[in-house]
């Protein structure tokens, strides 16, 4: 038990001690002087005996009309033992506690900073009931002058759970009585005099807190009432639906239910009540009818013009529609749970999004047809020094790069220069080693800095630096820059070629090709049609390029290439020499085959690249080398 006895001498005169200068109630009124113009300085002596004089101190005294004691003790102005403008002398009356006084001027109210205190020493014997208390359960404290404490302090997550002597529910000399607060929680109390005096109780409260135990119903919809009910539910100060979304709500039957509204940007799963204590519980999980995807048909190989179908469930929420590299779109149609939409120009690899509201949203992954040995598709803007990369904490990512990279060979970053300024770093995962065969040189500054026209950086990756990247904890790579968009990643492996045969045909072009072919004029045999469909997906290039035959050896022939028309031999072609113990010969792409591929010579055969002919000729194999 702690006692402490409290004396404070105050030179009234000299305005030693006086509290600090009170400030008005009034809401408009900011400043420290009431509308009427009375300024309370200050007051004293303080720690005071009840029923001695006080003096009050300020500006305009004499337009005070009556003064407030905490506690709601009333002193008219017709009880004032003296008054003037400056000061206003009065007897403390016996039922006060301890807390701010406020002086009264006409229809102004001016409060004081400072609480009064009193003198006597307060003495704590018992605080009861201490278990088993819920917020707003009245608590007794017995002693000695209890009524000179001016607050009681409960334990709260937040910032302690105070109750001011002024919302005490009963106060004499030898008992107070108190109702737990909303934000009080189990632990000590702490009660002080509004001045030195603090004792921290012995026993430690027992306070019961809220419980949820049901949701109903727990299939809902959004804007429909739910019930959450529980216990001691009078102690939730917000309901946070899922996704941060609080809601308004009522509290009924003995504090056992709240009753409350499913809000439309929300989305399943347990409903957060938050305590007035800072604490947080959390209900049952509920359910609301949420958009879902089954399939995506096609989802692959897409090319722009295509008609796709998503089908799944409540398609009808639906509120925007996202394609990769697109955004949102709104040209799509839904029809019961089906959507359609047309693959628009410049979409790219990734998740087709279904929103829902902002915290429901479902993604179905769709590939756009590729270029040749292209791994990666999409559109990654790369502004302010952004990165994009390929690290061994990847998963999917990383293990599709590892697999494509299987050697040494041409990796490909095409980009687009979207600013005046474009620079990037292109290093392995660890953001320092340079690759050493690169075709856009490294800056002075360790950047790269590309020309506006510019769209390629391509780095002849060798077998070292492959190892560097893709063994085991490999380094991966890493580009980061600013004023470039990255569109795709190709790698060509060093031996890389693709068999025509998929996309060529035999003359009645019903069939694709099988090795051996012999081509044969007098036997009328052999004549292949080579279709664009196919060539147009390598990326093809004049002069890099290659087409090559392969031929059993000793036989010796010849070939002859076309254009789609039989008639137009594409002279520039170099397919002349076919020795006989040669085993292949190959051309490089002019731009007379390149138009063939492109369709720029079309000559009435929308959809083929070339035709050959030949004679005395066995081949085991077509394949261009792109």
């Amino acid at each position: 038990m702690k006692n402490f006895k409290n004396i404070f001498t105050l030179l009234v005169v000299a305005l030693v001690g006086l509290s600090l200068t009170g400030c008005s109630e009034d809401n408009l009124d900011t400043n420290p002087y009431g509308k009427s113009g009375v300024n309370l300085v200050g007051f004293g002596p303080s720690p005071i005996l009840r029923t001695h004089e006080i003096r009050i101190t300020g500006t305009n005294m004499n337009k005070v009309t009556k003064v407030i004691f905490p506690g709601d003790a009333i002193v008219e102005r017709s009880g004032f033992n003296s008054s003037d403008a400056e000061n206003i002398y009065v007897n403390v009356p016996d039922e006060s506690v301890p807390g701010q006084i406020r002086l009264v001027a006409g229809n102004d109210t001016v409060t004081s900073v400072s609480k009064l205190t009193f003198e006597e020493p307060i003495e704590v014997t018992s605080v009861s009931p201490t278990t088993g208390l819920s917020a707003g359960d009245e608590i007794t404290i017995k002693g000695d002058y209890v009524y000179n404490i001016a607050e009681v302090v409960f334990t709260s997550g937040v910032t302690g759970a105070p109750v001011l002597a002024e919302d005490f529910t009963y106060i004499s000399r030898r008992e107070i009585r108190l109702r737990v607060p909303l934000a009080a929680e189990s632990g000590v109390i702490t009660m002080n005099d509004g001045a030195e005096w603090e004792l921290e109780w012995k026993e430690p409260l027992e306070i019961v807190s809220a419980t949820a135990t049901a949701v109903t119903p727990a299939e809902t919809d959004f804007g429909q009432q739910i019930r959450i009910t529980g216990t001691n539910l009078h102690i939730v100060e917000t309901v946070m639906f899922p996704g941060g979304i609080s809601a308004e709500f009522t509290v009924s039957d003995d504090h056992r239910t709240i009753t409350t509204t499913v809000p439309a940007e929300t989305k399943p799963g347990a409903i957060t009540l938050l305590l007035y204590s800072g604490a947080a519980i959390s209900t049952p999980e509920f359910t609301v009818p949420t958009v879902s995807i089954t399939s995506v048909e096609p989802n692959s190989d897409l090319v722009e013009g295509d008609k796709v179908v998503v089908t799944g469930e409540n398609f009808d929420r639906v509120k925007e529609v996202q394609l990769p590299g697109i955004g949102a779109i709104t040209d799509y149609t839904i029809s019961g749970n089906t959507l359609t939409f047309t693959v628009p120009e410049g979409m790219a690899d990734g998740d087709v999004v279904l929103v829902q509201n902002s915290n429901i949203s479902v993604t179905a992954a769709v590939e756009m047809r590729k270029l040749f040995g292209v791994i990666w598709q999409g559109k990654e803007n790369l502004s302010g020094w952004s990165n994009w990369g390929v690290f061994n904490w990847d998963g999917d990512k990383w293990l599709k790069f590892q697999e494509a990279i299987d050697g040494p060979g041409e990796l490909t970053f095409h980009f687009v220069v979207t600013n005046d300024n474009p620079a990037f770093n292109l290093r392995m995962g660890d953001w320092s080693t340079p690759f050493s065969n690169i075709s856009l040189p490294y800056g002075d500054d360790g950047n790269i800095h590309p020309a506006a026209d510019a769209t390629d950086v391509v780095i002849q990756l060798s077998a070292e630096e492959r190892e560097k990247m893709f063994a085991d904890g490999g380094l991966g790579m890493v580009i980061w820059g600013d004023g470039i968009q990255l569109q795709y990643v190709k790698f060509l492996e060093a031996t890389d070629e693709v068999d025509v045969a998929p996309f060529a045909k035999w003359e009645d072009q019903s069939a694709n090709i099988t090795y051996p072919i012999h081509i044969s004029w007098s036997e009328n045999t052999g004549k292949i049609r080579i279709m664009r469909t196919g060539l147009q997906e390598l990326n093809l290039k004049v002069g890099v390029s290659k087409l090559i035959f392969y031929k059993e050896a000793g036989t010796t022939g010849q070939i002859q290439l076309n254009d789609c028309n039989w008639g137009n031999p594409i002279t520039d072609a170099d397919l002349t020499d076919w020795a006989g113990d040669k085993t292949q010969v190959e051309t490089v792409f002019t731009q007379k085959m390149m138009d063939c591929v492109t369709g720029a010579t079309t000559d009435g055969w929308s959809d083929t690249a070339f035709i050959i002919q030949g004679d005395g000729m066995t081949i085991t194999k077509i394949v261009v080398l792109p």
